[in-house]
């Protein structure tokens, strides 16, 4: 028998509040940045944990834009096998049987709604984080090391935007900050632990493809740590080499905006307008590519790369 509030599947109870407390069987409704959620789960320790990460952003009513979440535990009719349904905008999206995978799904769920309908800004697959207000984005396919390469940076006193989206304002040309929760991998969590980021006692889940990761709530790292709107001052695209002492190679621009256009969720939409937007937010930017190898290095080497103020013009496209 667990002890109490013990991680039980990678859900750590939340005790009851009492009859006072938050009705955790209702939809819950957030705004985090500019992305509507409303979230109907019947695990009440999924809407818990999911709460507790996104509470300073829950909202009263639900947004009529909202991108609605629901999870729905039901037994299947011919193994009484217990499934876990988990639905984006009316559309199964997931199934699962197990439950340390719903967290991870819900979040997964999220950002496949952002990806494909959220309006008014252009979407990049990269993790995006800024130093004294100037936007550094890591854009890259899965599995190259962009959400720890955020999590180091972040416990080095850099400010942060997402792990998961760049995106800018197609009014304004400006990232804008969607702080979501980090998923971290658990091939990370000696590397970030050395460099002071909380993930003792944070609850462990399981996600298809990646393992064993921990959902961290930005805020655990200091009360200031997300940005605000600010411009793009330098683009990295990173890949990870186990024992490669890192470094930096600059590229130029017109291969980085070719490249953003490849990991953009939705420059097929935008085209003409998006690689306006693109060709204006990389003309004052650095671009490199990044060999990233032992993380602490590799932290240490973007410090001091990114230290100091752009070299406008450095780069010809």
């Amino acid at each position: 028998m667990p002890a109490e509030g013990a991680a039980v599947h990678g859900i750590r109870p939340v005790p009851d509040t009492g009859a006072e407390g938050p009705a955790w069987s209702e939809p819950r409704h957030y705004r985090v940045g500019p992305v509507p959620i409303t979230l109907n789960c019947d695990v009440p320790g999924v809407i818990r944990e999911f709460h507790a990460c996104y509470h300073r952003y829950e909202i009263d009513l639900p947004p009529p834009d909202a991108f609605r979440v629901e999870v729905m535990s039901r037994r299947s009719r011919r193994s009484l096998r217990k499934y876990h349904h988990i639905l984006g905008n009316g559309e199964q999206l997931f199934v699962t049987r197990r439950p340390d995978e719903i967290m991870p799904h819900v979040e997964w769920a999220i950002n496949s709604l952002v990806a494909r309908f959220l309006p008014g800004y252009l979407s990049i697959h990269a993790s995006c984080v800024a130093r004294a207000g100037r936007g550094v984005i890591f854009p890259a396919e899965p599995g190259r090391g962009k959400s720890t390469l955020a999590a180091g940076l972040l416990a080095a006193g850099w400010s942060y935007l997402s792990d998961e989206f760049a995106l800018f304002d197609l009014r304004t040309g400006l990232l804008v900050p969607y702080p979501k929760a980090l998923c971290v991998k658990a091939g990370s969590f000696a590397a970030l632990e050395a460099l002071g980021l909380p993930l003792q006692g944070a609850p462990v889940h399981h996600k298809r493809y990646k393992g064993r990761v921990a959902i961290v709530d930005p805020f655990a790292i200091r009360g200031d740590v997300v940005a605000g709107p600010c411009p793009l001052t330098a683009v990295i695209f990173p890949r990870y080499v186990e024992g490669a002492a890192p470094r930096l190679e600059p590229i130029s621009r017109a291969r980085a905006i070719f490249e953003l256009t490849r990991v953009s969720f939705n420059f097929p939409k935008y085209r003409a307008r998006g690689f306006e937007l693109l060709a204006d937010a990389v003309a004052e930017a650095e671009c490199f590519e990044l060999t990233a190898g032992e993380l602490q290095a590799t932290v240490r080497l973007l410090d001091a790369a990114l230290a100091t103020e752009p070299a406008t013009g450095r780069q010809t496209g």
